[in-house]
């Protein structure tokens, strides 16, 4: 099972719609009107919250690592720019895995490949 997230504009709304069905908790930046927001201010009220950001940018991982902003974590699908059917598809798989989302951690998944980096 996946922690609660929020998952970002860049996310379709049919994968959050799908999310949803499987019983995750997701909050969706369009619908909080978060969808303008700057990277690093998702990532902050996502942390106060005590969720991990889902997006398809990897300037949330910059964020974290380099620049050392706080985060409880992140999930970063690879690549984006897909169609969502298939977004869906590697979700399906990725919530097969047994994972340890003890955060704070960045996760990676890329076609049925997950890298996770605790940080």
């Amino acid at each position: 099972m996946l922690p609660p997230l929020v998952a970002d504009a860049n996310i379709a709304f049919s994968v959050v719609r799908f999310l949803r069905a499987q019983g995750i908790d997701v909050l969706y930046t369009r619908e909080e009107g978060w969808q303008h927001y700057e990277d690093e201010e998702i990532l902050s009220n996502a942390h106060a919250m005590q969720r991990f950001v889902l997006t398809h940018d990897s300037d949330f991982g910059h964020l974290a690592v380099y620049l050392k902003q706080s985060i409880t974590g992140i999930i970063h699908l690879q690549p984006g720019e897909r169609p969502a059917s298939e977004v869906i598809d590697d979700l399906q798989e990725l919530l097969k895995i047994e994972v340890d989302w003890t955060p704070p951690l960045i996760a990676v998944y890329r076609f049925g490949r997950l890298r996770i980096r605790r940080l």
